[in-house]
């Protein structure tokens, strides 16, 4: 099946042939044997791609809702909770907990920027969580997340992550003692969206436990009760469920090692691309994201995408909030391949030419990815 369109969004993303395929086969009951199974084999393989054994909880939603989800079973009234905030989808979090009456104390950064670990030390005493967004997609920038996690572990704090479009870079939850993990279907998992999953550790779901319930849809008590049966507690996405078992399967056959570092070497021949064309990217040196780039075009972002969409049919996203006409983000993340990346390189010059942005000479930024690639076979 021929997709006329080349995807290249932070999310959603293309999916492959043979996952939208499985989403085809006929509906089954969600009670019954084979969801029952079909449960249990997305939740080892989803700890296999996070490596964790904690709980995953499977959520019938976007990725904004395993963050509600996470945060309403961890979050009594009053609980000081620190978030880290440098991007729109920091701001979203930080609000979700205001929402479920946490204290919050935000460490904040300019957009762009890193986490602020000086000042976020100096914040952590006495905070129940301590909480980040991993893969800030508004501005592309690769959250310091070990680091966070280090920190809210020696204050005796949960280690709360949005992870949601985060999964293909280098990620390990219990190792690096993360306690929530939240993620979704239609990023690097390379699902369609409507499902999320949140995974927790022991710790975790011992805060869980104590805190006063305030959500009926998103009670954990009621998930607890319906895994022990292998199913959930309403109606799951079971198309999106089925999805995402063979996404899985590709993620597990290719290597979770190996997975990482393709998107390692797309992100970064795509990066050569862009500096040969003379543009940088939005993040601080050394934070850029193996799975999103967030290119500066001030004043023409929009321009630029909707070119790349008129005119070749790549389908890129300007910015959001203060910067959404100054930067375009670019998705590489899930099955993205050399081939995609020079596509996109491609349609990227000729649009920048076109708009009457920069100064480029046509092929450099395609040369010095292809020069790349010659070095670093995926």
């Amino acid at each position: 099946m021929k997709n006329e369109e080349l995807v290249m969004l932070p999310g959603p993303v293309n999916v492959d042939h043979r996952v939208l395929l499985s989403m085809a086969t006929a509906m089954f009951n969600h009670r019954g044997p084979k969801f029952n199974k079909l449960f249990v084999d997305v939740k080892e393989k989803l700890r296999k791609v996070l490596n964790t054994a904690g709980e995953v909880y499977f959520i019938t939603g976007s990725g904004t809702a395993g963050n509600e989800f996470a945060v309403s079973n961890l979050v009594a009234p009053g609980d000081k909770v620190v978030v880290c905030t440098n991007g729109y989808f920091a701001d979203r979090l930080r609000d979700t907990f205001k929402v479920y009456g946490a204290n919050v104390v935000e460490v904040k950064s300019e957009w762009g920027r890193g986490v602020d670990l000086e000042t976020l030390k100096s914040s952590v005493d006495g905070a129940a969580i301590v909480a980040m967004v991993f893969n800030e997609t508004s501005t592309g920038v690769l959250n310091q997340v070990r680091e966070v996690a280090r920190i809210a572990r020696k204050a005796g704090s949960l280690c709360f992550v949005d992870n949601v479009s985060g999964i293909g870079n280098d990620y390990e939850m219990d190792p690096w003692g993360i306690d929530v993990t939240v993620t979704a279907t239609q990023k690097g998992l390379a699902t369609p969206p409507g499902a999320a999953f949140v995974a927790m550790s022991d710790k975790a779901r011992e805060k869980a436990a104590k805190t006063p319930k305030r959500s009926f849809y998103f009670n954990i008590e009621l998930f607890d009760k319906a895994a022990e049966d292998h199913s959930t507690p309403a109606t799951p996405a079971i198309s999106v469920i089925h999805a995402m078992n063979t996404s899985l399967d590709q993620i597990l056959e290719e290597g979770v090692e190996k997975f990482v570092v393709r998107h390692s070497v797309n992100a970064e021949a795509f990066r050569r691309g862009i500096a040969a064309m003379g543009l940088d990217l939005f993040p601080e040196r050394g934070l850029a994201s193996n799975t999103v780039s967030a290119i500066k075009i001030e004043g023409k972002a929009r321009l630029v995408a909707n070119t790349m969409r008129d005119r070749f049919e790549v389908i890129v996203s300007a910015g959001l909030g203060k910067y959404r006409d100054d930067v375009l983000r670019v998705g590489h993340m899930g099955r993205v391949d050399m081939k995609d990346i020079i596509t996109t390189l491609s349609a990227l010059e000729l649009s920048l030419k076109e708009v009457g942005v920069g100064k480029t000479r046509l092929g450099e930024g395609v040369s010095a990815a292809l020069e790349y690639y010659s070095m670093n076979t995926i």
